[in-house]
């Protein structure tokens, strides 16, 4: 795992020169945030203002870090989110992947580690400067990109069938998947042979949820095409209030929700991103906030999906 100076490196987002962006809350991020032992390793982002912010907890795919998913990070914190980003076992080492093999209970440990993250808050809010006093611990939710949202769906109550079935994580209020891996059986030979953790069986599975899938992500682990990757909504059980979005002309990274050089090539657009992030927005936004603005924002956006 890597290392980084002894003092936190405290990184001011630099905001556009319009008169909009003049109005957006101070993006401030700090890296690394260790806060105690058994912690992993985890950068913290949060506005320059405001008190009571509700936390969103970020997982990230396989083999890439806390580093990475800045538009997601940007536009969560100018919304008035703080985004906690705790690097898994997979995680790439400042940008490069790791050597050694990927361990055969990392998806296990990744569970446990958004377990841990939850439920220590505070303690990583105390531990970073410039936000000690200024959360809410009781607004919680979970956001995972590709195997982060497998591991998102797993911490909402999803489970690996065949292994110990591990609990859900406490005090979360909703839960954004993005672009999740399916079910076992649409695994080519290869990659049912190298991730016999996908053996997911979602019908314990909790909402309120939203997942975001890309109809031009087809994945090499997979003969079924983008398809593939809406198992976890076909298969989660009716009542627990899951959405599908499924956005046109994406990829596996959904038109940019990290930089603009991730495949397939022409994928990120300005247009794609911004349905993408304001999808995310709008549905944390009502699901962490008691406003009347944000269940209408968020019951027009409801309208154009599928959901049960």
């Amino acid at each position: 795992m890597r290392r980084h100076a002894c003092l936190p490196l405290m990184i001011l987002a630099l905001l556009p020169a319009s008169a909009s962006a003049a109005q957006a809350p101070q993006v401030i991020s700090v890296d690394p945030v260790t806060p105690g032992q058994g912690a992993p390793i985890m950068r913290v982002s949060f506005p320059g203002t405001g008190r009571q912010l509700p936390i969103i907890i970020l997982s990230h795919g396989n083999r890439l870090s806390r580093e990475d998913y800045q538009p997601i990070v940007t536009a969560l914190v100018r919304s008035g989110h703080v985004v906690i980003q705790p690097d898994h076992p997979d995680a790439s080492q400042d940008g490069f992947i790791p050597r050694a093999p990927q361990p055969d209970d990392s998806w296990r440990t990744r569970v446990e580690q958004i377990r841990w993250v939850a439920a220590h808050v505070r303690a990583i809010a105390d531990a970073t400067p410039g936000l000690r006093g200024r959360i809410d611990p009781r607004r919680i939710a979970l956001v995972g990109h590709s195997f982060g949202g497998h591991s998102v769906a797993l911490a909402m109550g999803a489970r690996v069938t065949g292994q110990p079935a591990l609990p859900p994580v406490e005090g979360i209020r909703a839960a954004v998947l993005l672009a999740p891996p399916g079910g076992y059986e649409g695994l080519t030979p290869e990659w049912k042979a190298r991730a016999p953790y996908l053996r997911t069986d979602w019908s314990a599975m909790r909402g309120p949820m939203l997942i975001i899938n890309g109809d031009k992500d087809a994945s090499a682990m997979s003969d079924r095409g983008p398809q593939w990757h809406d198992d976890s909504f076909t298969h989660a059980p009716v009542g627990q209030d899951i959405c599908l979005k499924v956005v046109k002309d994406a990829g596996h990274y959904l038109g940019g929700i990290d930089t603009v050089l991730r495949p397939p090539a022409g994928d990120a657009t300005p247009e794609k991103r911004a349905a993408v992030l304001g999808a995310i927005v709008t549905f944390l936004g009502d699901r962490l906030n008691d406003r009347a603005d944000a269940r209408a924002r968020w019951a027009d956006q409801r309208k154009g999906l599928a959901c049960k």
